[in-house]
Order: C-alpha cells, then sequence, then structure tokens
C-alpha cells in the first residue's frame, strides 16, 4: 500500500509537467507557423509592392453580384507564398466564392473553389485548438478551418473591416512605408478560436467558453447590444473556411483584449456589400495569452493582461504610439 501511495504520488506529480511540456511544443509549432505567415506577408509584398488586404471584398456590387460574394481572404491570397501553390492552382478568385445552392443560407461554394474550400491546410490551424473541421456547409461535407487572422486594427467605428486603422484592413494597399509607427510595433497576425458549438443558435449566449462563440446583431454593433443579444453563431461557427476574410473567419481586431471574457460579436453592414463588422478579438488556448505576428514578420507571446490602450496601440500603422513594452 506505501509503494502504491508513493507510485499514485509520483504519477499525480508528473502528469502537470508533461502536461506542460506538450503545450511548450505545440505553442512553438503555433509560433514557427505565424512566422511562416509574416514571411508570406513579405513575399506577397515583394511581388505586389504592397501587403495582402484582410479580403478583397468591396463594397456594393462585382460584375453584378454583390461584393459579399468576393470576400477572399489574406490566407487565401498568400497560399502560393507560403509553399500552398498546389492548393492556390485549385482555386479561382475571378470567379464569386458563394453561388446559388444547396447551404443553409442558400448558397455553395463555386465549382472552381470546391476543392480548395473542402481542404484543411494544417499551417493555419494551431495545434493547441481542434485542429479540425468546425463546420459543413455550402455544398461541402468538411470545410477546411483555420486559427489564424489578420488585424484589420483597433476596431474603432463599429468594427468595420473598411479604410480603418490597421495595416490588412479590407481592399487596403497598405506599403511597408505607409506604417510609421514602425513593423515592429504593428499587428500583422494573430490567432482566434475556432467554434465548436451549435450553429444558428437562439437564446441566452453560453456562459461557459466564451471564446469560441460570438453573438450576432444585424446592424450596428455595440457594448449594449453584444450584451444583450439573441443569436449566437449565425449560419456558421468562428473560423469556418480558410478562403474567407470575413471579421468571424479569418480577420481580426483589437478592440477586446487577448482572451478577454466576452463574446465575440458580429455584425453586418449593409452600406459596403453586407460585409460583416464587428469585434473579433486574438484568443487561444495557450495559457495566459496569445501568439502575435508583427508586420516585420517577428513573432511574440502577449500576455492576456497586456493594457488595453497599449493593445490596441499595437493594432494602429500610423497613430504614433511607443509600443516598446508588451
Amino acid at each position: 500500500l506505501v509503494v502504491i501511495a508513493i507510485i499514485g504520488i509520483l504519477i499525480a506529480l508528473l502528469l502537470p509537467a508533461v502536461q506542460a511540456a506538450r503545450e511548450a511544443a505545440r505553442r512553438t509549432q503555433c509560433i514557427n507557423q505565424l512566422k511562416q505567415l509574416g514571411i508570406a506577408m513579405h513575399n506577397y509584398h515583394d511581388v505586389k509592392r504592397q501587403f495582402p488586404p484582410s479580403t478583397m471584398q468591396d463594397a456594393g456590387y462585382e460584375n453584378g453580384t454583390l461584393g459579399e460574394f468576393f470576400a477572399y481572404g489574406a490566407l487565401a491570397m498568400l497560399m502560393p507564398y507560403m509553399e500552398g501553390g498546389n492548393i492556390y492552382n485549385t482555386m479561382n478568385m475571378s470567379e464569386p466564392l458563394y453561388v446559388p445552392g444547396s447551404g443553409s443560407s442558400g448558397y455553395s461554394i463555386s465549382a472552381a473553389n470546391m476543392r480548395a474550400a473542402g481542404t484543411l491546410v494544417p499551417l493555419l490551424l494551431c495545434p493547441s485548438d481542434a485542429s479540425r473541421s468546425v463546420s459543413s456547409d455550402y455544398g461541402v461535407a468538411q470545410l477546411g478551418s483555420a486559427n489564424y487572422a489578420a488585424c484589420v486594427g483597433t476596431g474603432r467605428n463599429f468594427g468595420s473591416p473598411f479604410d480603418t486603422d490597421g495595416i490588412l484592413y479590407a481592399t487596403s494597399k497598405t506599403k511597408a512605408a505607409d506604417v510609421t509607427d514602425g513593423l515592429s510595433n504593428t499587428a500583422a497576425f494573430s490567432e482566434c478560436r475556432l467554434g465548436l458549438y451549435q450553429e444558428n443558435a437562439t437564446g441566452a449566449l453560453p456562459g461557459q467558453d466564451m471564446q469560441a462563440v460570438y453573438a450576432m446583431i444585424y446592424g450596428p454593433v455595440s457594448d449594449s447590444a453584444c450584451a444583450s443579444a439573441g443569436l449566437w453563431n449565425s449560419t456558421n461557427n468562428k473560423g469556418f473556411l480558410w478562403l474567407v476574410g470575413e471579421l468571424r473567419c479569418t480577420a481580426y481586431n483589437h478592440y477586446y483584449t487577448p482572451n478577454q471574457a466576452i463574446w465575440d460579436c458580429i455584425g453586418y453592414d449593409a452600406n459596403n456589400g453586407y460585409a460583416t463588422t464587428g469585434w473579433h478579438g486574438a484568443r487561444s488556448l495557450h495559457p495566459e495569452g496569445v501568439n502575435l505576428t508583427l508586420a516585420d514578420g517577428s513573432v511574440r507571446f502577449v500576455s492576456s493582461s497586456i493594457n488595453a490602450l497599449i493593445w490596441r496601440g499595437l493594432a494602429t500603422r500610423a497613430g504614433g504610439e511607443a509600443n516598446s513594452q508588451y
């Protein structure tokens, strides 16, 4: 009995150490993946003479089609610059991403992009999160999910991704010279949690695991409207498709601090091609913080306790903030 008791104590001491070592390895892998995004972003800049926008979606109509149907995101544009040429060659971003079809919203992925939409890209999935598809919709049995998102700014103007203060905002054409705050002081990419809950849910928002849920508002977002929302995970879970540059997928802002205990909140802007607006925060399952890719391509771990003003200062390209300590 004494020997069994000693063995039990040793196991109890050993398991947390093993779990900590595994998480350290997962966090290191996540950092390496975000570094690859930073390198790809600069390779893109070398070729295009600008950084990629969070989404190519424009306001109004394109070729007679609403801009929201061309909501290809930064990760899709960067794919050929991070050894994803084979996937990129299966895509056609000159066609709408969504077309009328059999999905829950009455739309399907266009035929030219069906294969890419159904591909899980390990480089875009944090190993500490679910690392799997979180939605099956738009005529695809398994949509390729993503944890990483482009920073559009601080979340000002109701979280609109258009003409805002980050470097990778919607339809942006930001050059390195435009980032007067300094590339090493400006956020480019970070992590966001995948949603793993019921889609199109109504009623009170869940009180547990707020990080993986978003509230849905049909109109401008506000703190009070988000707190009283009665619809959540509208249409799809967070991060449901890596091709999409919507705020609930592969774009985020710094309105909320990392892992803040509040639901992300998404609205719609009918004046800009029905683009999603709102507050999608940086979130992860790493203890006490998130990994952040800066515009110079480096990656830092940022604590969840970071001051909100400093965090928002990191999101701006030309705000004049001094962010040497974070």
